[in-house]
């Protein structure tokens, strides 16, 4: 009965998504993202039927590395939106990198059909503390829901965001509330007698 009670009815489509894909560009050897989860390959991020989850009106705020922000445009345009801004993370911190030492991190703001911000004051920039590896900040949560409506979506999900807004999630380390066909992660598996209430994309 407890496992019962956490599975969710997830809406058919989503007004805003929060994607921070694996991108494979520049993160393997000793000190890359490959030590802490699966990378995927662009062509196969492109893929994923991200336009078929997103509203006709529809905001994505998609995650880039320094290494990954041209392709991060390629990917919102495969998924049928248009890159409109870029939000950076400030992390006052040194990180890796090959030539200059990585100290931010980047979302894509894109748009789909008709959708303004509920909030015009938002800066390019949000400083945040950083967290484990490839841990997004938790006030990406709060920034979002202030410029987009709901419903929610978060895609490569870690963790169920901490609001109380009702996002859903997808991911290899979540219990995800939908399944996209061809693209399998771990809950997607018979869960015994509980009833299976996820959506299939």
């Amino acid at each position: 009965m407890e496992e019962e009670s956490t599975l969710r009815k997830a809406p058919t489509r989503f007004r805003t998504i929060l994607a921070d894909p694996p991108w494979d560009h520049q993160q393997s050897g000793k000190k890359g993202a490959e030590r802490h989860y699966p990378l995927m390959s662009l062509e196969r991020i492109k893929r994923l039927p991200v336009g078929d989850l997103a509203e006709d009106d529809a905001h994505l705020y998609l995650w880039c590395t320094n290494s990954s922000l041209r392709d991060g445009y390629d990917v919102a345009e495969a998924w049928g939106f248009q890159a409109r801004s870029v939000l950076t993370w400030v992390k006052f911190r040194l990180g890796l990198g090959a030539y200059l030492r990585n100290s931010t991190e980047h979302v894509l703001f894109c748009t789909r059909g008709a959708a303004p911000v509920k909030f015009r004051s938002q800066p390019t920039w949000i400083c945040a503390p950083v967290a484990e590896h490839s841990r997004k900040p938790d006030e990406q949560y709060a920034l979002i829901e202030r410029l987009s409506d709901g419903p929610y979506l978060e895609l490569f999900a870690r963790r169920r965001p901490p609001s109380n807004r009702g996002w859903s999630i997808w991911g290899n380390e979540v219990d995800s509330d939908i399944v996209i066909p061809g693209f399998p992660v771990p809950s997607d598996r018979p869960r015994g007698d509980a009833p299976d209430t996820r959506r299939e994309a």
